[in-house]
């Protein structure tokens, strides 16, 4: 093969790529942001931590905290809509305990029908996940929703909306009541 040939293959290739990520109304945002040219809604991608994951939900608090969700790809086109998960479903939590100074990252990943939680900082990715009872505490009050609080907002965006974003009057890690949740899932 020449190398025109190759150059050729290849800029076909990254064309079916982007033809691929606007059907599927996903766009890069780290490193690379770029418009949709559709009416999809667009999706930030997250490749910092060693699996490109999208953005779907921000959750402020009235103290200027934040928590940004994130989902694995591959998780996000598993979501089925039925008020649970699959097994291999990845989510992370960046915390921003100051606007634009990134914390610690939580995260989970379900096991075998059960959630397995882990942490890291946001320079040092680590994914391992272990049961951890201190984690499913905190996670028990949204057993209706797969003990994901932000279970409606992540159906949501698998169903094509756009990534919701709302506050919970709550300060610190406190997770909100569920309806706060609920209600900042819908558009």
């Amino acid at each position: 093969m020449t190398g025109r040939e190759l150059g050729l293959g290849a800029l076909a290739m990254a064309l079916a790529a982007a033809v691929l990520s606007v059907a599927l109304g996903i766009v890069a945002a780290e490193p690379v942001s770029r418009a949709l040219a559709s009416n999809q809604p667009e999706r930030e991608v997250v490749t910092a931590y060693g699996v490109e994951t999208i953005a779907y939900a921000t959750v402020r608090r009235d103290d200027g905290t934040y928590r940004r969700m994130l989902v694995s790809r591959d998780s996000l086109a598993a979501v089925m809509g039925d008020g649970s998960l699959p097994d291999g479903t990845r989510i992370l939590m960046e915390t921003y305990y100051q606007p634009g100074r990134l914390g610690t990252v939580f995260h989970k990943r379900k096991v075998d029908g059960a959630w397995h939680y882990g942490s890291f900082p946001a320079a040092s990715p680590d994914l391992s996940v272990a049961p951890r009872a201190s984690c499913l505490t905190c996670h028990a009050h949204a057993a209706e929703t797969d003990f994901t609080f932000t279970l409606p907002s992540l159906e949501a965006v698998a169903g094509g909306a756009a990534a919701s974003d709302f506050t919970c009057g709550r300060g610190g890690r406190s997770p909100c009541n569920l309806r706060t949740y609920l209600e900042g899932a819908l558009p």
